[in-house]
């Protein structure tokens, strides 16, 4: 048994490797963990709570403090430790902006609210064209709204597209230098 831990004989994937998540590019782990975050809050602020005791402006405040803490505090910082010479991730950062200083903070905090109301309208407009999201069509066209699933698959959608606008206007930025 401990010849094949310590194998190193292995083409790709070894299952007795010591960190297995090694071999999964950056940007997967970070992409599954906004799409994990993000979901995770909406499931605790729309889905955990009680229906009848708080009011929906209420839940969006919540939502907005819960996303804003995971962004700050968890995801920020795992991209920034992530980050190595093979394989940077400091882009996948959604602004640049001194860490552990109240500027960050309300950087995430604005960053937050402007993905929230982005995902509220492009959901809008998804029920309007009649385009169903995920929760209806696993529970039922009569469950109609957003569920966990559709919020962090758009939360992951308009995250990319940010990073990627960022990107372009950062590239446009240094060229005109």
């Amino acid at each position: 048994m401990s010849k094949l831990k310590n194998n190193n004989n292995h083409d790709g994937f070894n299952p007795y490797g010591i960190d297995k998540l090694a071999n999964i590019k950056p940007d997967i782990k970070i992409g599954f963990m906004k799409f994990w975050f993000s979901g995770a809050a909406f499931f605790v602020t729309f889905t955990a709570l009680a229906v009848d005791t708080y009011d929906i402006l209420d839940r969006f405040v919540l939502l907005v403090l819960i996303l804003t803490l995971a962004v700050e505090f968890i995801s920020n910082k795992v991209i920034v430790w992530m980050n190595n010479d093979k394989q940077p991730t400091l882009h996948y950062l959604p602004f640049q902006i001194k860490r552990n200083s109240i500027l960050s903070l309300l950087a995430s905090f604005l960053y937050v609210i402007i993905m929230v109301l982005a995902i509220y309208y492009t959901v809008e407009l998804l029920m309007m064209v009649g385009i169903p999201s995920i929760g209806m069509l696993m529970f039922g066209f009569d469950n109609q709204g957003i569920d966990p699933i559709t919020f962090g698959l758009l939360y992951f959608s308009i995250d990319w597209l940010w990073i990627k606008a960022k990107a372009w206007i950062s590239k446009k930025y240094t060229k005109s230098r």
